[in-house]
């Protein structure tokens, strides 16, 4: 057993030499600067070394002592999670070919609360350039370039092998890349890199301003919340970008870390709340807590980030960012099932976005090789996640308005339910008193004509009901057919009608009329073989003179129709 245990520990420690000398020739090369105008990524090279500072105090001086005892390990080596405060050292070894060169080393992210380069050192130790610090913590001008991520500018006059010294000491979130460009490239690829940035900045003002408009057109909340979401997202990646920092906050530098962590903040909780709002979440209570708690937990990192506990509040950010998507997302599906068709719409913008943030992240773990993913993917993911949430938004409405127009016609159809008789169509007292209130407002002369059905009872009395109710519909129908259009016919009840001209007739013309009527309703109505036959009596009022409210023309042609009936003349004017 001894001897086991002896050649178990002889074979881990030839494996763990094996695998030492395996970066040990590696680790004296250097990156030839010549054979990559276009850029490379020292961490995947043997030129970049890493050693982190164990107390945060030493100097380049010590550093460079550490280098000689071979303290320094590939970068390759490097973890992914970090202690954000805890600085580190990195050694870069480089070649250049050519008789001058001029270069540019450059971080590969704005979100670094220190950066200091040292050098470059050339074969003798002679350091070329003053040391340039620059980062977060320090006004937007020490950058050098202008440019929003952290460089140093190379001009290495001669053929020979160079080294640089790089501090770093994390922000809110820390990726320890650094490339390597030659000078005219550089620039060139950050001009299209601001194009692409302003291209999606454009994208998503223009979906603010649109939406703005229509949050005043429609006063919904759901615009607000999406205006807010809008907001923080461009603040976000323009923050992310560093563009922020160069154009609105870059001379106080504690805003400049506030706006990596506070905007990121403030989106995530917008976002909750548009997530809210849009799915109508109140329809599922326990879960509508669920998200108002991310949203409020979310509120309160935004204030954390805004004291200074930068690292925290990130870390907080991430792990609620997944919570609260998952939970939307949940919420998505549940509502989608409940036949919420707009749910469609939701998913499909929170997925177009995850798909993008994952292939970011799966490039900055190097396991998908897609710089301009890289560089690009989270402002394309949420620049298309605005897109379709605008769109899901005019969906909404293009819904809502269709409601609308049905709750508008269902009220019309009740409205006209209410107004009408059920058994001839025409209008009823209701609709009467509404239409008289029409017409007799427009002022001039009109006349309102009551009649009365004569032997309509023993039809009742003799053949029924239905039979009673067929003679009703036959007379409210050659009423009508007598009217101009703009005349009224109401049905008051019983076997009473009333006629509204719109326009003043003379005399003549309403004997005239009253003559017709009484031809047309004293006409047979056949009723299953038989000929039932009814008359009418008819009193007649005209205002102004007989009254000019509706109550008074009323009780005016009510008089008139009674001497109609003692007289048996069939009709009679209102006795002057």
């Amino acid at each position: 057993m001894k001897l086991f245990r002896v050649s178990l520990s002889a074979c881990l420690a030839l494996l763990l030499f094996l695998f030492l000398w395996s970066f040990a020739g590696p680790l004296r090369a250097g990156v030839v600067l010549d054979e990559h105008p276009r850029g490379v990524l020292l961490n995947a090279t043997d030129a970049l070394q890493w050693l982190p500072d164990a107390d945060g105090q030493w100097t380049l001086q010590q550093v460079r002592q550490l280098q000689q005892a071979g303290r320094f390990l590939p970068a390759r080596l490097l973890p992914r999670h970090l202690d954000n405060d805890r600085p580190l050292w990195f050694k870069l070894q480089l070649q250049q070919r050519a008789a001058y060169g001029d270069w540019v080393l450059a971080t590969g992210t704005t979100a670094i609360r220190d950066v200091q380069f040292y050098g470059p050192f050339d074969a003798a130790g002679r350091a070329l350039a003053e040391p340039v610090h620059t980062g977060l913590s320090q006004p937007y001008a020490t950058r050098p370039l202008g440019s929003e991520r952290y460089v140093m500018r190379l001009l290495l006059p001669e053929p020979g092998d160079y080294t640089v010294y790089v501090r770093l000491q994390g922000g809110s979130a820390p990726i320890f890349d650094i490339s390597a460009w030659d000078a005219a490239q550089y620039l060139q690829w950050r001009q299209h890199k601001r194009l692409f940035d302003g291209i999606c900045y454009g994208i998503l003002l223009a979906l603010l301003v649109y939406n703005l408009a229509l949050s005043f057109t429609f006063r919904d909340a759901v615009y607000g919340l999406y205006l807010g979401q809008c907001l923080m997202a461009l603040l976000t990646l323009a923050s992310f970008n560093g563009h922020a920092a160069h154009y609105l906050w870059g001379q106080w530098p504690g805003w400049q870390e506030r706006g990596n962590v506070v905007p990121a903040s403030l989106w995530l909780m917008f976002g909750v709340l548009f997530a809210r709002s849009f799915l109508e979440t109140r329809l599922l209570p326990w879960l509508d807590r669920l998200l108002l708690a991310g949203a409020a937990l979310l509120l309160a990192v935004a204030l954390l980030g805004g004291w200074g506990a930068f690292a925290l509040a990130q870390a907080i950010n991430e792990s609620l960012a997944w919570v609260c998507v998952l939970l939307a997302t949940g919420a998505a599906l549940v509502m989608l099932r409940r036949g919420f068709a707009l749910a469609w719409w939701y998913l499909a913008g929170q997925g177009v976005l995850f798909l993008l943030v994952l292939g970011v992240v799966l490039a900055n773990w190097k396991w998908l090789d897609a710089p301009f993913l890289q560089a690009n993917g989270l402002q394309i993911g949420v620049a298309a996640e605005m897109v379709v949430f605008a769109l899901a938004l005019a969906s909404r409405v293009r819904d809502l308005r269709t409601a609308q127009i049905e709750l508008r016609l269902h009220a019309d159809h009740l409205q006209r339910a209410a107004h009408t008789d059920p058994l001839t169509g025409l209008a009823n007292r209701a609709g009467l008193a509404r239409g008289a209130q029409r017409l007799l407002g427009r002022g001039g002369g009109h006349a309102l004509l009551l009649l009365d059905l004569d032997r309509f009872k023993p039809i009742n009395d003799t053949w029924g009901h239905d039979a009673g109710d067929a003679v009703l519909r036959a007379v409210a129908e050659r009423l009508q057919s007598q009217l101009r259009a703009g005349d009224l016919c109401a049905r008051l009840g019983g076997d009473e009608f009333v006629i509204l001209l719109s326009q003043p007739l003379s005399h003549e013309s309403l004997q005239a009329l009253v003559h017709r009527l009484g031809a047309v309703i004293g006409a047979p109505v056949d009723y299953q073989g038989q000929a039932l036959q009814v008359g009418a009596s008819i009193g007649i009022a005209c205002s102004p003179q007989d009254g000019q409210p509706l109550a008074e023309l009323m009780r005016s042609a009510d008089e008139a129709m009674y001497q109609a009936k003692q007289r048996g003349t069939g009709y009679a004017f209102k006795a002057g």
